[in-house]
């Protein structure tokens, strides 16, 4: 089971963490914390970053016979 929460960090409370308790029961828990920034970048800027990106592999070949999705089942395993 996976559950994601986004919310202030002002706003954690005991409750929060009860709530958490009763969602997972007695079983192990694995909890990450990450800042979530605001975009930083205006549209023009990512559009430029894309196109440099696009430039950077334009030369670069992929085999047709290759299953992407077996390679990210392999990944998520």
């Amino acid at each position: 089971m996976q559950h994601t929460f986004q919310l202030n960090a002002s706003n954690l409370t005991l409750g929060f963490i009860y709530m958490i308790k009763n969602l997972f029961g007695d079983k192990e828990i694995r909890i990450v914390v990450e800042d979530i920034h605001p975009a930083d970048l205006s549209r023009a800027e990512l559009y430029k970053s894309t196109l440099e990106l696009i430039d950077l592999f334009k030369d670069a070949k992929i085999d047709p016979d290759i299953n992407i999705s077996d390679i990210a089942n392999e990944v998520n395993l």
